[in-house]
């Protein structure tokens, strides 16, 4: 990690887990779901000047907080981690705190940039694809999420993910392309 960034977090706890392994490290913390208008602002006039990297929960909050953070029109960069990677020992809780030092160390080694003004790709991309209205678009999504290392989502925040980090229709192409050979390729005896 370097000085001039800065990691939003949803609580302290999570907080105290990346300083445990960046002790230089600086974070804003939403203090949860209710994250306040100064927050918001705080948030937004430090992207202006330093990086900042949105690490929030991958559950529901999480994805909320990083929506409206996103909404502000910041300049920001996209940290994430599976569910199952966040998850603490008894199943019940989801939160970066309960993350494995390795797996924080790659979720924020593997940054994506957010540009909230792109527009590239629309929804009859993804129809033309399959990734909406039919009967395997979720699991062709998940697979998609899973490889570019971005939140599970419906079509309508899909779309929206893939264009605010600005991914190019050949990556999504190339994923699909990958996905498909799994179920056609055949072992030769």
């Amino acid at each position: 990690m370097r000085y001039n960034q800065v990691i939003v977090v949803e609580g302290s706890h999570d907080e105290q887990k990346l300083k445990s392994i960046y002790p230089e490290i600086d974070c804003i913390v939403t203090n949860g779901s209710e994250i306040s208008t100064e927050t918001l602002n705080l948030i937004y006039e430090t992207s202006l000047i330093k990086e900042v990297i949105l690490f929030l929960d991958p559950d529901y909050p999480g994805k909320r907080i990083t929506a409206k953070i996103i909404d502000t029109n910041g300049i920001y960069k996209l940290a994430y981690i599976t569910k199952d990677k966040a998850i603490n020992k008894n199943h019940t809780k989801v939160g970066i705190e309960h993350a494995s030092k390795e797996d924080l160390q790659e979720s924020l080694s593997s940054l994506m940039s957010i540009d909230p003004n792109g527009k590239k790709i629309s929804r009859i991309h993804l129809l033309k694809r399959g990734l909406i209205s039919e009967a395997n678009s979720a699991l062709l999504r998940k697979y998609l999420c899973q490889k570019m290392n971005i939140p599970y989502a419906n079509g309508k925040t899909f779309l929206k993910y893939l264009n605010i980090l600005n991914i190019e229709i050949e990556r999504i192409d190339e994923l699909i392309h990958e996905y498909k050979s799994q179920f056609t390729s055949k072992k030769s005896y």
